[in-house]
């Protein structure tokens, strides 16, 4: 999960005051929503003990007694696609968290991110063994693509585009889509550094 924001880095982005209250507000919202969520798995987990509880005493009753076979065949089937459903929940929170950190890091607001998560199919999603989301930089590229709309831009002001030394590479030969796909996250953000036409924003990205 993303680092709680601060007053501090919201005016090294060139927020204003008001500007700031609206942000902290709706990442106030989204924390919330988190919680609640977190709630509910707490919950479920309660409902998973007692659940185990049962089945134990059903194994302990069947070894006296075979009346009980059939009834904790169907306890133990019960329980196991109960267990599948809760890790297939948790799974589902853990790519809409990891998917909404993306939008953030591309420029979208967390209402517009909400937003975006709630229509987003994420059967097609893997979760890495870091916590992340597998194929992360093809997401990321997809955002920049399928939501360019929503992304949240620097307007600039008054000054030319500043054209790159000849001697980039970068500069003249690569395009947006080539940037996106370069996997070092350092080279292509400077890529995108010394591109900034392509990508609708300002020249101090």
């Amino acid at each position: 999960m993303a680092a709680s924001l601060s007053r501090k880095f919201l005016a090294g982005l060139g927020l204003s005051p008001e500007q700031q209250d609206a942000v902290v507000e709706q990442h106030q919202a989204v924390l919330s929503d988190v919680k609640a969520e977190l709630e509910e798995l707490r919950a479920a987990q309660t409902d998973i003990n007692a659940v185990q509880k049962q089945l134990d005493e059903a194994n302990k009753a069947a070894k006296s007694s075979s009346v009980y076979k059939s009834e904790l065949e169907d306890l133990r089937a019960e329980f196991d696609a109960y267990k599948q459903k809760q890790r297939a929940a948790e799974t589902l929170g853990a790519k809409k968290a990891a998917y909404t950190d993306l939008l953030r890091q591309a420029g979208i607001s967390d209402k517009r991110a909400a937003s975006i998560v709630k229509i987003t199919d994420f059967d097609g999603m893997e979760m890495g063994e870091d916590g992340k989301l597998a194929k992360a930089d093809e997401l990321s590229a997809a955002i920049q693509s399928d939501w360019a709309d929503f992304i949240q831009r620097k307007e600039q002001v008054g000054a030319p585009t500043v054209t790159p030394p000849a001697t980039n590479p970068n500069a003249t030969t690569m395009t947006k889509e080539q940037i996106m796909a370069i996997k070092d996250t350092a080279k292509r953000q400077a890529a995108m550094k010394a591109n900034p036409g392509l990508f609708g924003i300002s020249v101090d990205f």
